[in-house]
């Protein structure tokens, strides 16, 4: 596939949801297709370009997390839902703002980018992949031995990273190593729910009700995260991706 198809294809995803942006489904949509562009930029070395993205990332991150804690908050807490709400006011007001640099900067830069050179050639592709794998890896048993909020939350950031990379890549890549994805979105799902869960508790400081109720919801997450992590590597399911790439 050409670069210019695989960029623009994800140039595309992104900018089909922004017309209905801040509503909870788009902002959700448009930064998970802002990950698989960001995946996009890394696998044809656009990384010079990343920063740009990621900063639309964030802005709808956090756009996206304070729409959680609302939902999450409604008949909990009146009061803490309306200083989610003020606070997701400002958040939408800076994801305007870096949608206008999207369209005055980022954008341009991408579409100077799209023209010349196709993909990576395989071997250099399954480089790319193998260093995402080998952070992984390092953060799956740096977690798995000191299971704590950071670790496990790094592990599941390094989980998307791959799953996105996968995803792009997917027609370039053997089937053995596109079959990590199952499993990639498992981890992820649980190590979502941990997270959300933290952040909960944050919320729930000084609540007393509201914090005993997320530290039980906690303490089952962590068994099933746990267990996650001591599957990946009792399989060697890294291992076994890795050598399909070799």
């Amino acid at each position: 596939m050409a670069k210019s198809r695989l960029l623009l294809d994800q140039v595309t995803a992104l900018e089909r949801y922004e017309a209905v942006v801040p509503e909870k489904d788009a902002v959700h949509e448009m930064r998970v297709a802002a990950r698989r562009l960001r995946a996009t930029l890394r696998l044809l070395r656009l990384e010079k370009l990343d920063p740009k993205v990621k900063a639309l990332q964030d802005a709808l991150g956090e756009v996206r997390d304070l729409q959680l804690q609302i939902d999450w908050l409604r008949g909990r807490d009146a009061a803490l839902g309306r200083s989610r709400r003020a606070k997701l006011r400002d958040a939408e007001q800076v994801l305007r703002r870096e949608l206008r640099r999207w369209h005055s900067s980022t954008l341009p830069a991408i579409v100077e980018a799209i023209a010349g050179a196709s993909v990576p050639t395989s071997r250099k592709l399954s480089k790319v992949v193998r260093r995402r794998l080998d952070r992984l890896q390092e953060r799956l048993e740096r977690a798995r031995t000191r299971p704590t909020s950071r670790a496990l939350h790094r592990v599941r950031i390094s989980a998307k990273q791959v799953r996105y990379l996968l995803e792009v890549a997917h027609d370039s890549l053997p089937e053995k190593v596109m079959r990590l994805q199952s499993d990639l979105k498992t981890l992820q799902t649980a190590l979502g729910e941990l997270h959300d869960v933290d952040v909960r508790i944050g919320l729930a400081n000084g609540k007393p009700r509201l914090l005993r109720e997320q530290e039980e919801a906690r303490k089952q997450l962590c068994k099933i995260a746990e267990a996650q992590l001591a599957r990946w590597h009792k399989q060697r399911l890294l291992e076994r991706v890795e050598a399909a790439l070799r």
